[in-house]
């Protein structure tokens, strides 16, 4: 066997193989698109697709499409840049579109004229699609009140969407509404902003909305950002299923007449269930326009472990409407222009309990400069590495928190999303 013959089969083995599912299909197809490609080609690596809305119908489960690096132009007329109804992979062969290694693929969207509800990327009904590395941008309001939105999920589920960006979005960047289950792993949106709503200009562009989504769903957001966009970094509206954040950052959000949460946690309408729907782990807000972490008429109940709330234009943490149980341990809010908001019997060993004895300084901190926050990630993908908001040495602040079944260095856990490296 030479080594190209080598390479392919490598290629196919590796083939949509997933952190969270360890899948590899055997007989998996690799397809290729790049913006020197046409769409009556069969997709190989010398003769690549054009479009990406051919690599995404095309492609079949186990298949995995690699988009090359370059700025694609959505279809003019078109009111979606990709759109795909109705197609199923599997949890064992799902469709995987990714970048092309090292390159970064855009799908600019302002070529859009259509009036319509316009979408970046829509998969409608679908199921198990892995998208990875891809970005869409300049998807517009072209009449009032139109919804819009980067990328979009309705119906289906079991998807995996990584270190996937919308920003230029006239509507929410990420918007998932009635998905079962799906997974958003280290996604940025950005500099959203909604022209078009009447009245409310600025009310509908969020970072990432989950919504309407039944109590069987599931969601969980890791290591994502939202930043700077009109009205909230995440929104839970109507999602009467569990939402879990695992260190996630909101901030600077709210503009115009949007409200500028950092993560709103409801509306909910449905009885609540008998566990937990919103856990929200090692997450900050800071600098939002309004709330850093807001129920928000959810009925039900909600963890808080190791988060942070900063210098947010209201109540670092606003949480307590309802009788449902809810737990909060190792909090820290800080700077906020309102004390936190809890019912009393529900939390303990945050920085707003007297019982945790300490007092929050700015010297508590190795920074309180938030530069780079909406920088480059590592290599891995991982969050920035800043000492922004991390515990400095002599902290009354570590070792102040309880156990609660997340990692920790040190006697006990410290307050706040980062445990003290001495």
């Amino acid at each position: 066997m030479n080594g190209l013959s080598v390479f392919l089969l490598a290629l196919l083995l590796w083939s949509c193989k997933t952190d969270s599912q360890s899948t590899v299909p055997v007989f998996a197809e690799a397809f290729y698109v790049d913006t020197n490609g046409n769409d009556h080609n069969p997709g190989s690596f010398d003769s690549p697709w054009a479009t990406w809305q051919k690599a995404f119908l095309m492609a079949g489960p186990g298949d995995t499409v690699y988009i090359r690096g370059g700025v694609y132009a959505a279809n003019t007329n078109d009111p979606y840049g990709v759109f795909v109804s109705n197609k199923r992979g599997s949890k064992s062969k799902p469709i995987c579109i990714f970048n092309y290694p090292g390159e970064i693929p855009v799908l600019d969207c302002s070529t859009i004229t259509s009036s319509h509800e316009n979408k970046g990327i829509l998969l409608y009904n679908c199921a198990f699609y892995y998208l990875k590395g891809l970005v869409v941008t300049g998807v517009s309001q072209h009449l009032m009140d139109t919804e819009v939105c980067g990328f979009g999920f309705d119906k289906g589920g079991g998807h995996i969407i990584e270190r996937c960006l919308a920003h230029g979005i006239q509507g929410p960047g990420f918007w998932i509404h009635n998905q079962d289950t799906m997974h958003v792993i280290q996604c940025d949106a950005y500099d959203n902003f909604d022209v078009s709503t009447e009245g409310y200009s600025g009310g509908q562009a969020d970072g990432f909305v989950v919504s309407f989504s039944p109590r069987v769903s599931y969601v969980h957001l890791k290591e994502c950002r939202s930043w700077f966009n009109s009205d909230d970094g995440f929104d839970c509206w109507k999602n009467e299923g569990t939402v879990i954040f695992d260190r996630c950052w909101a901030f600077n959000n709210g503009r115009s007449q949007g409200d500028g949460g950092g993560f709103k946690l409801g509306r909910t309408d449905g009885d609540p269930l008998d566990k937990p729907q919103r856990i929200l782990r090692n997450c900050m807000a800071f600098y939002n326009r309004f709330i850093g972490f807001n129920q928000n008429d959810g009925n039900i109940r909600m963890i808080f472990y190791n988060n942070i709330a900063y210098k947010n234009d209201d109540s670092g943490f606003s949480i307590g409407q309802y009788n449902n149980p809810i737990i909060a341990r190792n909090n820290i809010s800080y700077g906020n222009e309102w004390p936190a908001y809890f019912l009393p019997a529900n939390n303990d060993h945050n920085t707003w309990n007297e019982t945790t004895g300490v007092e929050v300084i700015d010297s508590d901190f190795l920074s309180i400069d938030s530069v780079g926050v909406s920088g480059k990630r590592q290599a891995n993908g991982d969050l920035p590495n800043l000492d922004f908001l991390r515990l400095a040495e002599g902290s009354d602040l570590i070792d102040a928190g309880i156990d609660v079944g997340l990692p920790f260095k040190g006697k006990a856990p410290d307050l706040g999303p980062y445990s003290y490296i001495e």
